[in-house]
């Protein structure tokens, strides 16, 4: 694959033609160019699964490896903070990275979880597992957040969307809610604190090898309640809930996604030991706002999807 090929993916993006992209989309053929050249490159395939810049499958020599890139809404340093320290555990190897290009050069893992079991709740079960070994990680390599910030960081991305007004209007009742739990997240902030993965989902646990040892990419590493982690992986749960409630023939559809979605965060709480609101005031404040982030980006049928099953778990 050609470097142009590459650029050009980038530019296709969602969220190419907004003001904060364009210094970034400028610099990108300069920053490609100098990667392939400072680690002997070939480019052999392109990942546009997320949300940022491509990620590459490449070769250097004889060794399979994959590059990320810093971007916008990405602590590039930080992740490589997180999986130097885990050499391997719970996490992807880091082969070398360099900070003058916000580039990484990470060890080629296999599918994603999402690839490789396609059912939600074995997908959580996976994960959550997962996490106790990410949550090994001493405290001193996670980014100091004071206590409460987190939850302080997801209030205003709600309070902001509500302010400005459009399309969030018909999904007000799950604004609001997600609101509200935030409120009592930052009010009452959680002190057994680990370095949260921070966005543990299906697509960032990928198969090391053939057995069936995942590994976590794109870590956030920042100080935070289990519960907060625990809550991202239940956000994820949106066919599953949809499901529940097509089985459910369109007969009292909101009970029925709730309780089915309760029955989960009781059943995960329990096994982690964890305090199951908290739990579910996370899940529920992150489902919303990665509807409201997701269509600031230009994920439009993404971002409805969403807050439309927000929507189903308003009590």
């Amino acid at each position: 694959m050609e470097q142009p090929e590459v650029v050009e993916l980038a530019r296709q993006r969602p969220w190419s033609g907004q003001d904060w992209a364009v210094d970034l989309l400028a610099a990108f053929p300069e920053v490609l160019a100098r990667t392939v050249d400072r680690w002997g490159l070939v480019i052999e395939r392109a990942h546009t699964d997320g949300v940022g810049l491509p990620v590459l499958e490449v070769r250097r020599g004889d060794e399979p490896a994959v590059v990320k890139f810093d971007d916008a809404g990405t602590d590039l340093p930080q992740q490589v903070r997180v999986m130097s320290a885990a050499q391997g555990r719970g996490y992807a190897r880091v082969l070398d990275h360099a900070d003058d290009l916000g580039a990484a050069l990470l060890e080629r893992l296999g599918l994603s979880l999402a690839q490789a079991t396609p059912d939600g709740v074995e997908q959580v079960d996976v994960l959550v597992g997962l996490l106790e070994q990410a949550w090994e990680l001493p405290l001193a390599v996670g980014s100091q957040d004071r206590p409460g910030e987190k939850a302080e960081q997801l209030l205003a991305i709600v309070e902001t969307e509500v302010a400005e007004g459009g399309w969030v209007h018909r999904h007000r009742a799950s604004l609001d809610r997600a609101a509200g739990l935030a409120r009592d997240l930052v009010a009452a902030p959680g002190t057994d604190v680990v370095v949260a993965h921070g966005d543990p989902h299906s697509l960032n646990a990928l198969q090391r090898g053939t057995d069936e040892e995942f590994a976590f990419i794109d870590p956030d590493g920042f100080l935070c309640e289990r519960e907060y982690d625990v809550g991202v992986v239940l956000r994820d749960l949106m066919r599953e809930i949809e499901m529940a409630v097509a089985a459910a023939g369109g007969a009292g559809v909101r009970g029925v996604a709730r309780r089915w979605h309760e029955t989960q965060v009781m059943r995960v709480s329990r096994r982690m030991g964890l305090n199951a609101e908290r739990v579910s005031a996370w899940a529920f404040t992150e489902r919303v706002c990665t509807g409201i982030w997701l269509h600031r980006l230009g994920f439009e049928d993404e971002a409805e999807r969403w807050l439309t099953t927000a929507d189903l778990l308003v009590p």
